[in-house]
């Protein structure tokens, strides 16, 4: 059965991990979170690069457009290397898109899947993961979905729950996270799930109710970190693993948190936007391992969606225009954060890099962009 248009639409909307539900109903929403859609349905070339005059630019900037051959909405890449990097993501029938770049070019997987996918993570380049939700043919989530890719070819896996899944982390082959949410479709309340993969099955752990989470990092299987936001107190949602449990830890802010990566235990970063879809100010907080502290962003009127480092001192955080939609590219040189010139109008969802000087951006109608020397 072909999806209704704007089950298209939330299908690209989930790719920003904005909200938790289709139109508008999830959490956070509120009467004012109803965004222009349009923004996500320009119908311009994959590789289409226009003058950005939101990002005002670091020094060291050197963002180029690569061809992905793709208008899909891409919300993840992760990579075992320069020469073997995945991204994932939803194109305009609301199936999911997978893509592999081997060095050269980019090209298209096979996916197997009629879900959308927004996450990708792997333990190496013949063991990934990638997630997503499929949705029923009146936009609901109907199930939770997990891919993997053995080397050769990605194929279903169990994903033992109907919530959305948004991100995915793992420290090893037999110890992965999975998270995400559910809404409050058809009366059911929103709560929050996260799922772990022992090597051989996922099963559910401890979730919160009115909690939506959209990444998961750790430095260790005793140390993993999940973010998203707390509906009930209105306030950006912080949980961490020991090893044991899962705890709420106090985040300090009143901000949705979309994406969380650190460089070491007592180093991690997590950045989100203002509770509502027009954030004003770029969210950025930093954990010594102790506690959670703000950073100046240095940036306003802008909504950051991930990050990622080479180092404490090299993090990139990648996002949207709250205005104009066009990509924002924020930089730590553990100093400071300072723009740099994204050079698309296009929003930017996905950052992983192999190494400082050579990064990946990815995000809307097949955006591709690729930082080095």
């Amino acid at each position: 059965m072909k999806r209704p248009y704007w089950v298209m639409i939330f299908a690209a909307l989930l790719c920003l991990c904005a909200a938790c539900s289709s139109g508008g109903g999830g959490a956070g929403s509120s009467s004012d979170d109803d965004a222009d859609d349009d923004s996500a349905d320009d119908d311009s070339a994959d590789d289409d690069v226009a003058d950005d005059d939101s990002a005002d630019d670091d020094s060291t900037s050197s963002w180029s457009a690569m061809v992905s051959g793709t208008a899909a909405c891409l919300g993840g890449v992760w990579g075992s290397s320069a020469a073997d990097v995945f991204a994932v993501g939803v194109d305009s029938t609301g199936h999911g898109t997978i893509l592999h770049y081997d060095g050269s070019s980019w090209s298209a997987m096979a996916s197997e899947t009629t879900a959308t996918l927004s996450g990708v993570w792997g333990s190496s380049g013949s063991d990934v993961f990638a997630v997503g939700t499929e949705y029923d043919a009146d936009g609901y989530p109907i199930a939770g979905t997990i891919l993997h890719y053995d080397g050769s070819s990605w194929s279903t896996m169990t994903s033992v729950t109907k919530m959305e899944l948004h991100g995915v982390w793992g420290s090893s082959a037999s110890d992965v996270f999975a998270v995400g949410s559910k809404d409050d479709s058809h009366g059911s309340p929103i709560t929050d799930v996260i799922l772990r993969y022992d090597g051989s099955s996922w099963s559910t752990t401890t979730s919160w109710t009115s909690a939506c989470l959209y990444d998961v990092w750790g430095s260790s299987s005793a140390n993993v970190f999940a973010v998203g936001w707390n509906v009930t107190s209105d306030s950006g949602l912080i949980l961490h693993y020991d090893g044991s449990a899962w705890a709420a830890m106090t985040s300090g802010t009143r901000w949705m948190l979309s994406g969380v990566w650190g460089s070491s235990s007592s180093d991690v970063f997590a950045v989100g936007a203002k509770n509502d879809f027009y954030g004003e100010v770029a969210a950025i907080l930093r954990y010594d391992g102790s506690s959670w502290s703000w950073m100046a962003s240095g940036a306003t009127a802008a909504q950051l969606l991930d990050v990622w480092g080479s180092s404490a001192a090299d993090v990139f955080a990648v996002g949207m225009d709250s205005n104009t939609y066009a990509g924002v590219i924020l930089h730590y040189d553990g100093y400071s954060w300072n723009a740099m010139t994204s050079g698309t109008m296009h929003f930017l969802s996905g950052v992983w890099g192999s190494s400082a000087t050579d990064v990946f951006a990815v995000g809307q109608d097949g955006t591709i962009l690729h930082h080095g020397d």
